[in-house]
């Protein structure tokens, strides 16, 4: 049969059986080969889907490869965004250096008065608290309490040889309180410190090194929360809450001297800063919304010392402790910090404008910029999400050592501000699980924080109550030795480190507040 025939006979009965035909016809030449093939085209329809299937899959990979390298740069740019402080703190930490002591100091303990503004809550803890005050060999000890509880203060400090100044006032107000203290001070430098401090016995030789720098108008020093002896875990809440604002607190002042407060648990200042008509009325007329404020009297004093051109200085080389809530009460009390922290930011960013030049650069971006970078449930898992998006198209394996990596690095961040107190204390490691997951509801707490800012009372006491006096007639002396029976029953303390050259080590040097 001649090609002719064939393709005559596929026009006519279809390509299927004209196909048939042809394998049956071995003898045909190449040439007949050759024409059959020209002219028999839909033999070969599947080919050509197959090869459009093919063009449509090459031009998609570009866009599919196009689409995973945007989301790795957005991933890329928002740890960037979020972890670049933490590598800046890091560095910091390590290379901060303290304050050195000199020779011939400018102020000696001699030069400071110590002020105290107390609720008088706690009898024992104010004792213990002026016992390391008094140690440390200030030239004045002023301590403010309500009317009521002036002479019950008094006698337990002549009980202990404490020689203290004891004022008093009608309301219990911390600002007013101080305001009353500042008003009796005579020495150059004012130290204000809350009832629940505990000093070691060379802290203000170390606290006054940071004023030879004349151009420091105020400063602190490290804090710690006290350990209980059984700790539970509202106990390590409140010490890894100050082991975290202390490393946040000391890389931004490393880097450009800024600070986001200068906490007001023990803080010293230049007086003639603070001894003016312009001070007082700038501190007692402070307010939110037109609320006044008795809260956030450290946020006040740190905006008025910057907006007055001071620095304010850190010292690493010395350690005091404190004691917080270790009961649910702390929740309150982070709930008014948090309050207290949006609304100073917030005042800063409205009325001054120190906080964005180029000498608080770091600040800026830490402090006020990175405050909306909450809550961290939020951030940490849109992290997660764009990583799964972007590596959905590689291997299993690839993903899991992906995953896993990122995982690692996220514990990382929630573990490396804690080490040097793992490191004293080994056995709160099993407390980590639930830091983590206080740090996450830390951050819900933070957005209902900001939700009501408009409320200014202090979270986990009422001043009311505290105003009442401690003891009436026959219930003095009980409570006098009530009072002393505790105290000698919990010295020595506080704890193991309070002195030290650097981070690590002042964590673990073994210098003691001694009774």
């Amino acid at each position: 049969m001649s090609v002719r025939s064939l393709h005559l006979e596929a026009l006519v009965r279809g390509p299927t059986v004209a196909s048939s035909t042809l394998d049956t016809a071995p003898h045909l030449h190449a040439a007949d080969n050759s024409t059959l093939i020209t002219h028999s085209e839909p033999i070969h329809a599947p080919s050509r889907a197959h090869t459009l299937s093919s063009s449509i899959v090459a031009a998609r990979v570009p866009a599919l490869v196009a689409g995973m390298l945007n989301l790795l740069c957005l991933f890329w740019v928002t740890c960037a965004l979020r972890y670049t402080r933490l590598i800046a703190g890091i560095s910091a930490n390590i290379l901060y250096k303290p304050y050195p002591i000199a020779k011939d100091p400018k102020f000696r303990a001699c030069n400071v008065t110590v002020v105290i503004p107390t609720t008088f809550k706690t009898p024992a803890e104010l004792v213990q608290c002026l016992r390391c005050i008094v140690n440390c060999g200030p030239a004045k000890v002023i301590v403010v309490t309500a009317v009521g509880n002036v002479s019950l203060v008094r006698d337990l400090c002549a009980l202990n040889s404490f020689h203290v100044k004891v004022l008093g006032v009608e309301k219990l107000n911390k600002r007013n309180q101080m305001i009353r203290a500042l008003q009796e001070v005579a020495t150059e430098i004012t130290v204000f410190a809350d009832d629940d401090v505990f000093w070691p016995r060379h802290y203000l030789e170390h606290l006054l090194a940071i004023f030879e720098d004349s151009q420091v108008g105020a400063g602190g020093t490290r804090q710690r929360t006290r350990r209980n002896a059984s700790p539970n875990f509202w106990n390590f809440l409140g010490m890894s809450y100050l082991e975290r604002r202390v490393w946040n607190n000391i890389t931004t002042n490393a880097i450009d001297g800024s600070i986001s407060t200068l906490s007001g648990r023990t803080a010293a200042y230049r007086t003639k800063i603070l001894k003016n008509e312009d001070f007082y009325w700038y501190f007692t007329h402070d307010s939110w919304l037109g609320r006044p404020l008795n809260t956030d009297d450290d946020k006040c004093l740190t905006r008025f010392v910057y907006s007055r051109g001071w620095k304010i200085a850190l010292q690493t080389a010395a350690v005091l402790e404190t004691s917080l809530e270790d009961n649910p009460k702390y929740i309150q009390q982070c709930l008014r910090w948090a309050r207290a922290h949006w609304r100073g930011n917030f005042t800063v960013m409205t009325n001054e404008s120190y906080w964005w030049s180029l000498d608080h650069c770091w600040g800026t971006y830490v402090i006020y910029l990175g405050q909306f970078q909450t809550p961290a449930i939020l951030i940490d898992g849109t992290l997660f999400t764009l990583l799964y998006f972007a590596v959905q198209d590689c291997s299993e394996c690839t993903r899991t050592v992906l995953f896993c990596c990122f995982a690692a690095w996220l514990l990382f961040t929630k573990v490396v501000k804690l080490l040097p107190h793992f490191c004293r204390y080994p056995d709160d490691i099993r407390f980590l699980p639930v830091s983590i997951l206080f740090g996450y509801m830390h951050g819900l707490l933070n957005l209902y924080a900001l939700c009501t800012l408009t409320t200014t009372a202090w979270g986990s006491q009422s001043l009311e109550e505290l105003e009442r006096p401690k003891a009436e007639y026959e219930q003095v002396v009980p409570l006098l030795k009530e009072t002393m029976a505790e105290v000698s029953y919990t010295e020595p303390t506080p704890g193991k480190v309070m002195e030290g050259d650097d981070y690590f080590s002042a964590m673990l040097a073994p210098v003691q507040c001694r009774g």
